[in-house]
């Protein structure tokens, strides 16, 4: 799941620096959310070991803040859990389920592009361009199974009863 979102996130970069001052291979935002994780100075986040288990600390909050949901809290670590916050409440409101993504939560995210939904007395956090979170996470969460399924192949393959059936049936 990590190499799946650090690559999402800056393509395994430990420099990487987005215009919204997201910094390293995980995408720390700077100031505030680097705070929250312990960093004290900017340059910290430039240290590839402490910038992944910073943003493995902070993903695993955002499971927890979203009883283990996935996607929510890859769409809360991408746009921020205010905008999440946001689409569940105009979710709900609106009949949908504000504890499931797929066909709930995404489809008010990527209506908070509208001022009809983002000027919703329910929101607090305005406009979000939530198209580039709903790809985010479909791209994170392809990749993560892309990855589980090679790891299990590379599993499988060293596990020396499956390798020795592997190599009988190449006979």
């Amino acid at each position: 799941l990590l190499l799946a979102l650090a690559r999402g996130e800056s393509d395994f970069q430990p420099r990487a620096r987005s215009k919204a001052d997201a910094i390293g291979i995980m995408q720390i935002q700077w100031p505030q959310t680097a705070r929250d994780l312990g960093f004290e100075h900017l340059v910290e986040l430039y240290d590839p070991c402490r910038n992944i288990r910073a943003g493995a600390g902070y993903l695993r909050r955002l499971l927890d803040r979203y009883q283990g949901d996935l996607h929510l809290a890859l769409a809360a670590y991408n746009i921020g859990y205010g905008h999440i916050q946001d689409a569940r409440r105009l979710a709900e409101k609106n009949g949908a389920d504000p504890n499931i993504w797929l066909g709930h939560v995404d489809e008010w995210l990527l209506k908070k592009s509208d001022p009809k939904y983002y000027n919703d007395k329910v929101v607090k956090y305005g406009y979000a361009r939530g198209i580039e979170t709903y790809n985010y996470v479909r791209e994170v969460m392809e990749r993560y199974e892309h990855y589980k399924n090679i790891m299990n192949q590379d599993v499988m393959a060293v596990w020396k009863p499956i390798a020795e059936i592997q190599r009988a049936s190449l006979r």
